[in-house]
């Protein structure tokens, strides 16, 4: 097979894995779709959580700066700053009808719990050793997160200038 011919069934074969195994979202679902970010090569060194009754929203921070805020609007925010080398490797949460809370836990030792550990719980970790969150994607409806799925890879290496 020529090489443009094998590229291109490579890339099928991608996308019709995509395709027929989605990434993993937790919750009901339902809603606008939202992803925090597209662009990997800023690692998420903070965290913002909104919370009422359920999650409203989510907001990262890459690099220096803030993504867009992600999800309803309302509720009382809560902010985490990571610190230098420090990554999120691990979440666990609940869910009703919305995302109720989640705790997610850092390479540091570090855990940060945001609205209520109530209802169906799940847990996502990174699938290879050494990887660490890079985004969060999911739905959301008028009150709140109604699924939330995460985007693991390995942290981006350290530019020398």
């Amino acid at each position: 097979m020529r090489q443009p011919e094998a590229m291109l069934l490579l890339l099928t074969l991608a996308l019709l894995v995509g395709f027929l195994f989605p990434a993993e979202m937790y919750g009901p679902g339902g809603g606008k779709y939202f992803s925090t970010t597209e662009d990997y090569d800023h690692e998420i060194t903070g965290l913002r959580v909104s919370v009422a009754l359920m999650v409203k929203s989510v907001q990262v921070r890459l690099g220096d700066s803030w993504d867009v805020e992600q999800g309803a609007s309302g509720g009382k925010t809560q902010e985490v700053i990571l610190q230098p080398g420090e990554y999120i490797i691990n979440v666990v949460g609940a869910f009703k009808a919305f995302l109720q809370g989640m705790a997610l836990c850092t390479n540091n030792g570090r855990c940060f719990y945001f609205g209520n550990l109530d209802g169906n719980y799940f847990s996502a970790y990174p699938s290879q050793e050494g990887q660490v969150l890079v985004g969060i994607y999911g739905e959301y409806g008028l009150l709140g997160i109604k699924s939330i799925g995460f985007e693991w890879n390995y942290p981006a290496e350290p530019t020398i200038e």
